[in-house]
Protein backbone atom coordinates (compact mmCIF):
# COMPACT_ATOMS: atom_id res chain seq x y z
CA UNK A 1 0.00 0.00 0.00
CA UNK A 2 0.92 3.57 -0.84
CA UNK A 3 1.58 6.02 1.97
CA UNK A 4 4.14 6.37 4.50
CA UNK A 5 3.85 7.88 8.29
CA UNK A 6 5.11 7.07 11.82
CA UNK A 7 3.94 7.26 15.13
CA UNK A 8 5.60 8.69 18.56
CA UNK A 9 4.86 7.72 22.11
CA UNK A 10 5.72 10.65 24.53
CA UNK A 11 5.44 9.65 28.34
CA UNK A 12 5.43 12.44 30.90
CA UNK A 13 5.55 12.30 34.75
CA UNK A 14 2.65 14.38 36.29
CA UNK A 15 2.26 14.46 40.09
CA UNK A 16 0.52 10.66 40.65
CA UNK A 17 -0.36 10.01 36.89
CA UNK A 18 1.48 9.77 33.97
CA UNK A 19 0.51 11.35 30.72
CA UNK A 20 0.74 8.93 27.32
CA UNK A 21 0.95 11.49 24.37
CA UNK A 22 0.69 9.89 20.79
CA UNK A 23 1.64 11.93 17.62
CA UNK A 24 1.07 10.34 13.85
CA UNK A 25 3.00 12.53 11.51
CA UNK A 26 1.40 11.51 7.64
CA UNK A 27 5.12 11.73 5.55
CA UNK A 28 3.00 10.59 2.16
CA UNK A 29 -0.77 10.06 2.12
CA UNK A 30 -2.61 6.91 2.19
CA UNK A 31 -5.56 6.16 0.02
CA UNK A 32 -8.80 7.67 1.38
CA UNK A 33 -10.32 4.62 -0.79
CA UNK A 34 -9.25 2.03 2.13
CA UNK A 35 -11.98 2.21 4.80
CA UNK A 36 -8.74 1.56 7.38
CA UNK A 37 -7.09 4.16 6.41
CA UNK A 38 -9.58 7.27 6.87
CA UNK A 39 -9.33 9.77 9.62
CA UNK A 40 -12.36 8.73 11.36
CA UNK A 41 -11.30 4.80 11.78
CA UNK A 42 -7.47 5.75 12.78
CA UNK A 43 -9.07 7.78 15.32
CA UNK A 44 -11.99 4.79 16.34
CA UNK A 45 -8.72 2.84 16.27
CA UNK A 46 -6.33 4.54 18.42
CA UNK A 47 -8.86 4.97 21.01
CA UNK A 48 -9.59 1.53 21.33
CA UNK A 49 -6.16 0.49 22.01
CA UNK A 50 -4.97 3.39 24.40
CA UNK A 51 -8.54 4.14 26.26
CA UNK A 52 -9.88 0.31 26.67
CA UNK A 53 -7.36 -2.44 26.54
CA UNK A 54 -4.20 -0.15 27.26
CA UNK A 55 -6.49 0.50 30.56
CA UNK A 56 -7.54 -2.86 31.38
CA UNK A 57 -3.75 -3.72 31.07
CA UNK A 58 -2.32 -1.57 33.22
CA UNK A 59 -4.82 -2.37 35.83
CA UNK A 60 -4.83 -5.99 36.02
CA UNK A 61 -0.97 -5.21 36.59
CA UNK A 62 -2.09 -3.93 40.15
Amino acid sequence: MEGDSFVSFELKELSNEVLLMVTATVIEDFSDEIPEFKRESCVGGWNYFIKERLTTFLKSLK
